[in-house]
């Protein structure tokens, strides 16, 4: 009992966590600015190669990711009836958590190497591969059962 409770826990928090890179998003896309909280200083120039509204588009577009992340983690919470779609959620999570994973070691990588800054996100990636990768391993464990 306490291990599904502890699953369904890390389901939750992985799920607010991403909440948190989509809120992001969306204020980035209001203000019409690449980049993210927390991220690498973007320079000016990063800006020539968008289109009027196209950097707002793309970070919308980022936004919506966040939130099709954080319905693949509340799907994992719900009873997945058929073996397929088990097995397609479940690697779909797997695919997240790997990005997340390769977004924290790009982020503090590039951070510790060079003076671009993006510290905080990389950290905030981290945070999020391990929460992503714990939610994703008890969905295996509690569906499995």
């Amino acid at each position: 009992m306490t291990m599904v409770w502890a699953g369904r826990w890390t389901g939750y928090a992985a799920a607010g966590w991403t909440l948190l890179y989509v809120v992001s998003k969306a204020h980035f896309a209001l203000e019409e600015r690449i980049g993210v909280s927390g991220g690498p200083r973007v320079a000016a120039d990063a800006y020539r190669s968008y289109g009027p509204g196209e950097v707002a588009q793309a970070q919308w577009a980022n936004a919506a990711g966040g939130v099709l992340i954080a319905l693949l983690l509340l799907a994992s919470l719900t009873p997945v009836r058929r073996r397929l779609a088990r097995w397609t959620l479940l690697v779909l999570l797997g695919i997240c958590s790997a990005m997340a994973a390769a977004g924290a070691i790009g982020m503090l990588g590039g951070a510790l190497l060079t003076d671009r800054g993006g510290v905080v996100f990389g950290g905030y990636c981290a945070i999020w591969a391990a929460l992503l990768t714990a939610a994703t391993l008890a969905f295996h464990r509690r569906d499995k059962a």
